[in-house]
């Protein structure tokens, strides 16, 4: 049996940026996981350009490590690094 490969288009990683910038660039976890639900769907896949896959909750730990993000407790803020370009 093959595994199943997921072959809905990712959402990049700098689109949920700019819904988090939308939000005044910083947001409660919560708060951002339901506007990314209404801007993408409460089953979106996030990417990145390298082509890997992410949930949401992987999505804003690989944004941190980038430093695109800061996460203090339940909070989101947006990072020092700026996103890369639309694709």
């Amino acid at each position: 049996m093959e595994p199943l490969v997921d072959e809905r288009a990712p959402v990049f990683g700098h689109e949920l940026l700019s819904v988090l910038q939308e939000m005044g660039g910083k947001a409660g976890v919560d708060a951002l996981r339901r506007a990314a639900a209404d801007a993408f769907g409460a089953d979106a896949v996030y990417g990145n350009c390298h082509g890997d896959r992410f949930s949401f909750d992987e999505v804003l730990a690989f944004l941190a490590s980038k430093g695109k993000v800061e996460r203090r407790g339940d909070h989101v803020f947006l990072g020092n690094v700026p996103a890369c370009s639309d694709h």
